[in-house]
C-alpha cells in the first residue's frame, strides 16, 4: 500500500471542530469570518481560530483555513491580512481557489502552505504543475474527474504535489461548484459564500399557453428536484482510494451538525485504519465493510452514489428531500460516576433503547432513568431541546460522544 491517506474532516464551528478532532480527522478545513465559500456556517473569529489550531495541534492534527471565494480586487488586501494573520497563528495550510489570491499570498506570505481549491477546476496533470511551479503544495482535485483519471495523474506527478479529492458528502449541480443560480434568483453569489441553495428547491415544468399548469419534470411522492445532485459516498471504494495515489480524503459538510460529522468521519477512520492494518483481511470482512457503510445511511443525507468516480453520476431528479436510519437524541456534555451529563436535542424517554456514537463505535443503550440537571427531577421524557438531563450511562459514554434513536413522527 502507498503511505496512508491523511483523512480532512469539515469544521463549521468549534464544537463540530471537536467532534472530528475526537473522532479521527487528521486535519481539519474552516472559514474564517470572511473570504469562504460558506459564510451561512458558523466559522471562526480570530480568537477561535487560534484556539483551533491550538487544540488540533495538540491531537497532532492540521488546520486548513479556507480563502477560497471568486476575489475581486478590492478582496486581495483583505485576503493576504488574513493568510498572514492565519500563519502567525500557526495555520498548516490556506485553501485558495482564485489565481491571483494564490499568487499574491504566495508572494507576500511565504512559508505559508496553499492548497488550490477545487474551484480551480483542476483536471489534469500538467495544471497541477503549473500550480506547483508557483509554490502551490495541493491541488484539490475537480470532482468531476473519475477514479482511473486520478490514478493516472497520481501516476503521472510522482509525488510532485500532493492531490486531494473529496470522498464523501454533498456535490454541487454546477463544475466544480462554478453556479451562478443562486446569483441569479435572489442575489445570493455562491462563488463569494452565500449560496442558498436553490437547486435543492421543487421545481416543475411550465408550457408557456398554459400559465398555472405545473407539469413535474420527474414524478415522485414528493416532487422532483431535478437541479439537485446527490451525496458522494465512497466507502465501500475505499480500498481502491487507498491505493490511489491520493494523499487526502476530504468529507464535505461545514453546514453538518456534531453527530454527522462524528458518523461520517468516524466511520471513514475506523474503515481506513482497518485497511492500513490488514489490507487482505479487510477485503475479506464483509460484515465490517457493511457495518460501516451501514453508519452511513444513519445521518441526514441525500441519496447516495459515486459523483463521477466511475463515470456520469445517477440521475439528479431522484434526490428529492433528505433520508436518515436515526435522529439525533443528545450531545455528552459531560459524565461522572457514570452518568451522563446530556445535551437533549430530540425528544426519548425511559425504556427507549438508544445507541451511544464514539470513536470506537456504537452500543445500545437503554435509558434507565431522566433526571433534569437545573431541578433534579426524574422525568418520563426529555422534551426540551438543549435542556440538560443526566442519564446512567456506566462506562459508555464520554465527553463528546452522541445519542442516536429512531426517526420520530413529531406530531
Amino acid at each position: 500500500m502507498k503511505q496512508m491517506p491523511s483523512l480532512l474532516a469539515p469544521a463549521g464551528g468549534m464544537r463540530t471542530l471537536e467532534t472530528a478532532l475526537r473522532f479521527g480527522a487528521d486535519a481539519v478545513y474552516l472559514g474564517a469570518q470572511a473570504y469562504g465559500l460558506r459564510a451561512q456556517a458558523q466559522n471562526f473569529d480570530e480568537a477561535q481560530l487560534a484556539r483551533a489550531v491550538e487544540l488540533a495541534h495538540a491531537r497532532g492534527a492540521q488546520v486548513h483555513l479556507t480563502l477560497n471565494i471568486f476575489a475581486f480586487d478590492g478582496d486581495l488586501p483583505g485576503m493576504v491580512r488574513t493568510a498572514k494573520a492565519a500563519q502567525e497563528m500557526g495555520v498548516d495550510a490556506v485553501i485558495v481557489s482564485d489565481l491571483g489570491a494564490i499568487a499574491r499570498i504566495l508572494r507576500e506570505v511565504p512559508g505559508l502552505a496553499v492548497h488550490v481549491s477545487t474551484q480551480a477546476s483542476t483536471t489534469n496533470s500538467e495544471t497541477a504543475r503549473v500550480y506547483r511551479a508557483m509554490g502551490a503544495s495541493r491541488v484539490v482535485l475537480a470532482r468531476e474527474l473519475t477514479l482511473e483519471q486520478i490514478e493516472a495523474m497520481a501516476r503521472e506527478l510522482a509525488g510532485e504535489v500532493e492531490l486531494e479529492s473529496f470522498i464523501h458528502g454533498a456535490a454541487c449541480m454546477a463544475y466544480s461548484g462554478r453556479c451562478m443560480l443562486s446569483s441569479y434568483l435572489n442575489g445570493r453569489s455562491a462563488n463569494r459564500g452565500a449560496c442558498s441553495q436553490p437547486c435543492r428547491w421543487t421545481y416543475a415544468l411550465v408550457e408557456c399557453t398554459r400559465p398555472g399548469e405545473y407539469l413535474p419534470i420527474e414524478e415522485g411522492d414528493r416532487g422532483t428536484a431535478i437541479l439537485s445532485s446527490h451525496d458522494i459516498c465512497m466507502m465501500e471504494h475505499l480500498p481502491r482510494l487507498m491505493e490511489s495515489g491520493v494523499c487526502c480524503f476530504k468529507v464535505e459538510g461545514r453546514m453538518k451538525n456534531e453527530l454527522y460529522i462524528g458518523t461520517v468521519i468516524g466511520s471513514y477512520r475506523r474503515a481506513m485504519d482497518a485497511y492500513a492494518r490488514d489490507p487482505k483481511g479487510y477485503l475479506a470482512n464483509e460484515t465490517l465493510s457493511r457495518a460501516l457503510r451501514a453508519e452511513l445511511d444513519k445521518v441526514s443525507h441525500r441519496a447516495y452514489d459515486t459523483g463521477f468516480y466511475f463515470g456520469m453520476p445517477k440521475v439528479c431528479g431522484e434526490a428529492v428531500g433528505t433520508q436518515q436510519a436515526a435522529e439525533y437524541m443528545g450531545y455528552v456534555r459531560a459524565v461522572s460516576g457514570g452518568v451522563a451529563l446530556v445535551e437533549m436535542k430530540n425528544r426519548f424517554f425511559v425504556g427507549d433503547a438508544l445507541e451511544t456514537v464514539t470513536p470506537s463505535g456504537s452500543q445500545t443503550l437503554i435509558v434507565e432513568d431522566i433526571v433534569v440537571d437545573a431541578t433534579n427531577e426524574h422525568v418520563q421524557a426529555a422534551r426540551v431541546p438543549e435542556q440538560l438531563v443526566r442519564v446512567p450511562c456506566g462506562d459508555r459514554l464520554a465527553a463528546g460522544d452522541m445519542l442516536r434513536g429512531p426517526v420520530r413522527n413529531r406530531a
